[in-house]
């Protein structure tokens, strides 16, 4: 039986901040202090024993996976990120909640005579890129599927053979059938950290010609460049001509890392590539007209899972064949 005291808690909670403080990089020390502080402070709240020993119980389960995460295991490792990033977890759904809205544009009429309160589903411009798109899920929608479920039977037309015999499909039937599509189907989406404008906005785009896409997720910040700065290049090294014309300047760069952790450099890079392949990145097309044009896409440097595309790999030169040969005969 677990210990459910004060002090026993608290005990627990420093053995958690120590192994928050031993994350490599300073946003996921300040993204697990900040959300190990809330989680602590509600398990201290909570009243019912049962439901303090599921919620403590929850927390050990956690403080273990760091603990492996800090010790090398790539699964703690992936998963800690994938918490971190809103690729799964409550940061998840906040980051997805924007995207579920059409704000300024009114909804459709209600296809239910005699209801207003319950018009179809609508799917906002970035929400329908990521639902069609390969980077986003792992089996994307058609653009019928908006207008035609896969689930909605063939009596939803009238001029179906099972309409004929059966009568047609209720209206109200109809509509639930489409709001259940909707809400299982956004749940499937990776979302964007932000949106991407291309081209960059400058400064002398302030006027009221120039369109942009609505701020979501982490737009103010430069997260999404961090990451991909912490991902690092695909290449193994620069190349020879490169070391050769500025060696210096390569030796200083070989030993700088943004990391701080004793992990190795190379293994954390991999993670965060990783990472990548699960980030998909909205990006919004600026174009004279009010159509709002996005695409979906993923980082050169991301790694998917699947065979590596030749723009991955990079050549090996002389240095790495011996690093190479060196690492082989250690093990």
């Amino acid at each position: 039986m677990l210990d459910t005291s004060r002090q026993a808690i608290l005990s627990i909670y420093r053995n958690y901040l120590r192994e928050v403080s031993r994350l490599p990089h300073i946003y996921l020390r300040q993204f697990y202090k900040i959300q190990g502080s809330d989680t602590f402070r509600a398990l201290l709240r909570t009243k019912p024993d049962d439901m303090k020993h599921r919620k403590l119980k929850r927390i050990l389960k956690g403080l273990r996976r760091l603990q492996l995460a800090n010790s090398g295991n790539h699964i703690a490792f992936n998963r800690m990120l994938d918490v971190a990033y809103g690729r799964v977890g409550k940061l998840r759904y906040e980051l997805l909640e924007p995207l579920l809205s059409r704000p300024g544009i009114a909804d459709p009429p209600s296809i239910v005579v005699g209801t207003e309160n319950r018009p179809l589903p609508v799917y906002s411009p970035e929400l329908s890129k990521l639902l069609t798109s390969s980077c986003a899920r792992k089996n994307p929608l058609r653009d019928r599927d908006f207008v035609c479920p896969s689930t909605l039977p063939e009596r939803a037309d009238p001029r179906s053979e099972d309409a004929s015999v059966l009568g047609p499909l209720s209206k109200r039937r109809e509509v639930n059938i489409h709001w259940r599509y909707f809400s299982a189907e956004w749940k499937k989406v990776l979302p964007p950290l932000q949106v991407s404008v291309e081209p960059p906005p400058s400064k002398e785009d302030s006027g009221h010609d120039a369109s942009f896409p609505r701020p979501i997720g982490f737009e103010e910040t430069n997260l999404l460049q961090q990451v991909l700065d912490l991902a690092g290049c695909t290449y193994i090294s620069p190349p020879s001509a490169e070391r050769e014309h500025n060696p210096g300047t390569f030796a200083i760069h070989s030993h700088s890392t943004p990391f701080d952790s004793k992990l190795p450099v190379r293994w954390l890079r991999r993670r965060y590539r990783e990472l990548l392949g699960r980030l998909p990145i909205l990006t919004y097309h600026q174009a004279g007209s009010r159509v709002q044009e996005y695409t979906v896409s993923l980082p050169k440097s991301a790694l998917t899972g699947g065979k590596l595309q030749v723009s991955q790999l990079g050549l090996l030169d002389e240095e790495d064949k011996v690093w190479l040969r060196d690492t082989l005969s250690s093990k």
